[in-house]
Parts: structure tokens; sequence; C-alpha cells
């Protein structure tokens, strides 16, 4: 019986692998307003001037100055068939972002981040000065603050906390930062900032992390000797999620080869404790390609199984390819019944050839590429072999393993050496877009070689999908980062959260949150619960698809998000062939339904039936669905002929 099961669904992945080819993706570079000598080596992807429609910020290349970009989302001039419905304009010079009041010249910077930190509704800019080693050419540079005017031009903030960050031992030379994440670490409704360092000044100590509180007006205080955020070694960036379920925002670190990095715990009292080595959280569980250490480029928490607990993709840099060498990986949550350990599972991901043998992973992108309710993946990788270098599109089978169908695509030689990516919905027709760069390869020496590219989805709006953006109630900061958003649809419970600020150098994704739904023409439900004390939530029933729908947590209802798990459902026997029997402890007036693969239902009775009659059902997998008043129980039931 196992292995009729596991043929089937071996069958059913191949059949559903199979399915892509070059019209999923389009590269529409130019169209979009991007020239061909549009360079970026960091993307942020966000709403600048309120209209909905997401803006594209670069930083173009490291150690000048003047060298952020902003480009504007504006409708298209052209009304051709087929022509882009909207543009991107350089608004650099009008937005700002260069300009220093008291510098003769703009300012360096390398790491840009957005977060509303003043909580006026708009997203303000934290500029960031990075330094490798002993190459510091403006040690007079600071990091600072910029207000945003709501329309996309930025001003400095005078005493704003960030430009008083320093050296700890050499107070000449500047924090060098390689990331900021925001978080409502103590929710008080005000956002907070927690800094990656890296590096260190000459002959100096390794920088330590900083956490700042905010004060709400774009100023901030450093806090973090209070909070125990000491940690004193090189980072490539860091993540915010709550990772153990409790509500308040956790803190997960990307080292630079020289430790395993950090799981800062939400302790609930305004301090962190790292129980990364308690919970299996760890860069460096293997060694890479031919003994080297492991770097982690990033961390992106993501819930790819949809069972409720946020895993984590580890990007990893010297990985290999042989047995008993690590690489990028994805780290499982258990869940409560094993205190949230993260389990490394290497064979998820699986990679076609050709391929690099020294892997310089560097960049990644949770997303629904299909919208099929299935959380898909985007891997960069650049840096040290540019001739096998190149982009690695995952798609996620039913099994939750990941395929790599980037060759099906077209996309294996389009694009070469890919350092940064982000996903958007540029146009707003309920699909993931992607704007990545191409041509990264340093290692051999071309730095300022890092050429935009634009990625035009093709295929996610063939299902179905819903948006979600929040607006933050009363002790809630403006946009809800740190907001978990439940989507419950077809018998599949999805949960997501609003991050600003997460992965390599602060990578940034629009606020809003886009969810697919397959063939589900309707949602049954969405649950957001609020980063806020006393926790409450905000509940919707019966949404149709298709749209982007705002929550503004106007009617809250107080205590813990309705839990699934409330309802019991046992099926069985498993696989089924005629009759499919079900227990549960529903009340008299609840329903079950069975959808197929596709998201289609294909019956629906009372859950006092107790059996449903499948013998004229094709083979396949199902989801079994109870729904309650608030709570949704699903099983995937496997049909055999």
């Amino acid at each position: 019986m196992r292995r009729l099961l596991t043929l089937l669904a071996f069958f059913l992945l191949t059949v559903s692998l199979h399915a892509q080819d070059n019209t999923w993706f389009e590269i529409i570079t130019q169209d979009v307003g991007f020239g061909n000598d549009t360079k970026a080596l960091r993307i942020n992807a966000m709403d600048l001037d309120g209209d909905r429609y997401p803006d594209i910020a670069v930083v173009r290349g490291v150690y000048k100055r003047g060298d952020i970009r902003v480009y504007m989302n504006q409708p298209g001039t052209t009304v051709l068939p087929g022509a882009a419905p909207r543009r991107f304009v350089d608004n650099t010079v009008a937005s700002g972002v260069n300009q220093h009041p008291s510098l003769d010249t703009t300012k360096k910077v390398e790491c840009i981040s957005f977060g509303d930190m003043d909580n006026d509704g708009d997203l303000d800019l934290i500029n960031g000065v990075w330094m490798y080693r002993d190459n510091i050419p403006f040690p007079e540079d600071r990091c600072e603050v910029m207000l945003n005017d709501g329309h996309g031009v930025f001003t400095h903030v005078e005493n704003d906390g960030f430009e008083s960050l320093s050296d700890p031992t050499d107070p000449q030379w500047p924090l060098s930062c390689s990331g900021f994440s925001y978080l409502d670490y103590d929710l008080d409704g005000i956002l907070d900032v927690y800094i990656a360092a890296y590096w260190r000044t000459p002959d100096g100590p390794f920088h330590p992390d900083r956490l700042m509180k905010g004060n709400g007006d774009g100023t901030f205080v450093d806090v973090s000797q209070e909070a125990r955020v000491t940690t004193a070694w090189p980072m490539q960036g860091a993540s915010v999620t709550d990772w153990n379920n409790d509500g308040w925002q956790d803190v997960l670190t990307s080292p630079y080869c020289r430790s395993n990095g950090s799981l800062l715990r939400n302790e609930q009292v305004g301090k962190f404790r790292d129980v990364a080595p308690m919970v299996g959280y760890n860069a460096r569980t293997l060694q890479g390609d031919n003994g080297q250490n492991l770097c982690q480029w990033g961390a992106y928490p993501y819930d790819y199984d949809n069972d409720g607990d946020m895993d984590v993709l580890q990007v990893l840099v010297h990985g290999g390819l042989d047995s008993g060498e690590g690489r990028t990986t994805i780290a499982t949550n258990l869940g409560p019944a094993e205190d949230y350990d993260l389990v490394q599972e290497l064979d998820r991901l699986h990679r076609k050839s050709p391929q690099s043998y020294h892997l310089g992973n560097m960049d990644a992108q949770w997303l629904d590429i299909n919208n099929d309710m299935l959380a898909d993946i985007i891997v960069t990788e650049c840096e040290y072999l540019d001739a096998t270098d190149r982009p690695f599109f995952y798609l996620q089978g039913e099994d939750n393993h990941f395929y790599d169908i980037t060759g099906a695509l077209g996309l294996r030689n389009a694009i070469h050496s890919p350092h940064s990516i982000e996903a958007l919905d540029y146009d707003r027709d309920g699909d993931y877009d992607i704007i990545m760069n191409s041509n990264h390869f340093s290692a051999q020496g071309n730095t300022d070689r890092a050429d935009l590219v634009f990625l035009e989805n093709r295929i996610g709006n063939q299902n179905n999908w819903i948006g979600v953006q929040l607006s933050g109630p009363a002790g809630v900061n403006s946009f809800g980062v740190g907001a978990r958003v439940y989507v419950h649809a077809g018998g599949v419970r999805q949960m997501r959260e609003v991050q600003a600020g997460r992965g390599h150098f602060s990578g940034q994704q629009p606020m809003e949150l886009l969810f697919g739904l397959a063939q589900n023409a309707t949602v049954d439900s969405i649950v957001v619960r609020w980063p806020r004390q006393p926790f409450a939530h905000t509940l919707l029933t019966d949404v149709p698809a298709n749209q982007y729908i705002d929550i503004d947590g106007s009617v809250l209802a107080t205590g813990e998000v309705p839990a699934p798990q409330d309802l019991t459902l046992e099926i069985y026997p498993q696989p089924v062939r005629d009759q499919l029997h079900f227990t549960t402890n529903a009340e008299a007036d609840m329903r079950v339904q069975l959808h197929n693969a596709l998201g289609q239902k294909v019956y629906e009775g009372p859950a006092t039936s107790s059996w449903i009659d499948v013998s004229a059902l094709r083979a396949g997998m199902y989801i079994l669905t109870l729904r309650g008043r608030d709570d949704v129980r699903s099983e995937r039931v496997c049909v055999v002929r």
C-alpha cells in the first residue's frame, strides 16, 4: 500500500511539474521603463507615494556616494495591445534620497530599508553605511533616518539616534550595517529597528548588533544593552518573525562565516534570549564545499507547508553538492509538540544541472508563482563560477518538495549570475512579478555589472487570488508590521506575516500580502492577528476572490486567533477506493467539503454524515475540509483506482 501511495504521489507530481513552459514569465525590462544601462546591486520594492502601486529603490554599487536610485510606478503611456500597463520613472533627484544637510557631497550608502517610523501612514527611509575589512573611503558618513512627506520626497531627521552610532571602541569610524529589520518588540504600537552589524574597523573588534527603540517621530534610542542584544559577529542581515507562535516578534540573524547565527527569542519583558543552540537554528550545521565554512546571506521565514508554524529558508554561500556537504536549505519548524525546533532538510530543494560546484547563493524570495496555494522559491546565485551561476526557480509539489523548473521556463540561460531579487505585483493583477539583477560576478572583477531585469508573471492570474493590505488600528503600527494574516479557502489554511526589512541587506517587499487561491472563487475566512496588547484579531468571512481588500481593524475581537485544531477530524481508510469514512466532534450544523488538487469542490454535505462515496472520483489527491463557525480542519485524501 505504501508503494502504491508513493507511486501515485510521484505520478501526480510529474504531471504537475511538466505543466510549465516559457510562457509563465516574460522579460519586459525595457517595456516597464528600465534601460539596458540600469544597474542595481540592492533592490527594494514598496509603495512610496500612497497610490498602492509598488515603486522601486535600488543601491547601484558599493563604496560610492549618491548611488541610490528611486523609480516611481506610473501608468504607461502606450495604449497598443500588449503594452505594459505601468512604467517606472526615475524620480531620484526630486526624492532627495541622496541629499544630506551637512556634507558637501551626497552620502555614501550600501544598505537601505523602508518602514513607517513616524506612524503617519507612509514609508520612511534608513540609509546605512557598510564597510568591508579596511576599506573605509568615507569615514565621516553615518547611518541616517529620512522621513517621507507622503509623496515620495524624503528629508533628513536631526538627532535621529542613528547618526551617533559608531565603532564602540573608536568613535571616529561609523557603525558598519548590513541590515535594518523592523519590529515592534514591546508591542507599544511604534516601530523599532534591529540593526545587523558587519565587520570591524582597522584592528578593532567586530561591531555588535543594535536594537533601536522608536519614539514614533523618526528618532530612536539605543536599548541594546538592556534588551540583551549584544551579538558581536559580522552579519549579512537579519529577519523578524514570530518563530514560536506566542504573538511576540523574534529575530533571526545571518552570520558571515565566523559564527552559527542567533535566534533571539522575545522574552516579552523588553529582553531577548538567544535560543539558537537549543532549537537547532544553525548556519553551519554542516561544512560546505571541500570543508569550507558556510556563510548565511539571508534567513527567510515562511510557512511553506501550511501547518501554521514559521519555517526558515537559509540561503548559504560556499555550499557544495557532495553527500555530507551543506548548502542552501529549508529548516522546517516542528511546531509546539517539539518546542518549535528547526530541522534542516537538505533534500527538499531539488537542483538540476547545469549548476556550479561551489554554490554562491545570495538572495531568495518566497512566492506562489502560479497561485496554487503552495509557496514556491526563487534563489539567486553568483560570485564564483559565472559560466554556471544562475537563478533557481523552484516549484513546490504536493509532497512539499521543491523542484527546479528554471529550464522549463526558458530562464536558465536568460539570466546570469543574479545577486538580488524581490517579488511584487507591479500592475496589481493578482500575481507576483519579479525584479532581480543579472551579470553580477564580482569575483571576476566586474563589480559594476549588475543589470536590472524585470519579469512579468503570465501564469499566476489564471488561478484565483486575494490581496490583503492592513492599516493598523489604535495601538498598532500603521502598516501592521508583525501582524499575521490567515486565509482559509478550499480546505487550505495559509499564513503570512507583514514584514519589513528582511533577509540579505534589508530586502524590501510591498506591504500587501498576496495569496493564491487555486480555483476557489471565495475565501471562507480571513483572520488578522494584530501585534498589540492585549492580543486582538479581526475576522472576515465569505470574501469574493480576485481583489485587494483593506483591513483596518475597526472591528476587533480580543483573545487568541480561532484555532482550527479545536475541531477534530479523522479519516479512514487511506488510501481509499469507494467509501471514505470520517469521525469528528463537529456540531450538527457544520459542513464537510471535498476538493480536488485544482481547488474544485467535488462534494459537500453535513458533518454528521460520517462517510462519503468517492467511487466515481478520479484517482488523485483531494482535501477533506470540516468547516466550523470560525475554525477549519482539513485532511489530505488519496483516492486510488
